[in-house]
């Protein structure tokens, strides 16, 4: 059985931890120090087609994971184009919404899906120029084979264009054909 340490860790890697360990393996445990990554490795085994079982120590649990059938999560086949436009993820707090918009790219760079390509937007081209943390998570999708694109207008508004650091420079027109595509399936944040 394969014993993973996840004490420390903030979301989504003690999933993402956990779900690679299920891949090689038919049983695995993992120690968490945290209720949301608790219920986050639960909920994940659940959906896996996994048996949990659940040991509450002090402040760690420890959670069983062993698989009982075989669950496709989605057609990996599929391919996702991602629209991103702002810099943040949903509203509030910007410090929240960046560390957010990071957890969801990281998290969407280790699932199954395939990520044909990833669109910046408006505000959301300052994640391929100033945001230096996501410019190295966008440098993994791209070595996944992900094509990544900001839009021209975006930069020149912004007066980002000669900072652009990963990725291809786009119009409207390009996008749309994207984002319009046969069997694409189109996420907007």
């Amino acid at each position: 059985m394969k014993k993973i340490d996840a004490r420390g860790l903030e979301c989504p890697r003690p999933v993402i931890l956990i779900k690679k360990a299920m891949e090689e393996a038919e049983e695995a445990s993992i120690l968490v120090d945290n209720e949301v990554a608790r219920d986050n490795v639960q909920r994940f085994g659940h959906n896996a087609g996994c048996k949990v079982t659940i040991v509450e120590n002090d402040d760690v649990t420890e959670l069983f994971l062993k698989k009982e059938s075989e669950k496709i999560l989605g057609d990996v086949d599929e391919e996702v184009v991602v629209l991103i436009k702002t810099s943040l993820f949903g509203e509030g707090d910007p410090k929240l919404g960046n560390i957010l918009m990071k957890s969801f790219l990281v998290s969407l760079l280790e699932s199954d899906k395939k990520v044909k390509a990833l669109i910046f937007m408006n505000s959301g081209v300052e994640l391929t120029t100033k945001n230096l943390e996501i410019v190295e998570v966008l440098k993994a999708f791209e070595e996944k084979g992900t094509v990544i694109y900001s839009c021209g207008t975006c930069l020149d508004f912004y007066g980002l264009k000669e900072d652009l650091k990963i990725g291809l420079i786009t119009n409207m027109y390009s996008s749309v054909e994207l984002l319009v595509g046969e069997g694409n399936k189109v996420i907007t944040i």
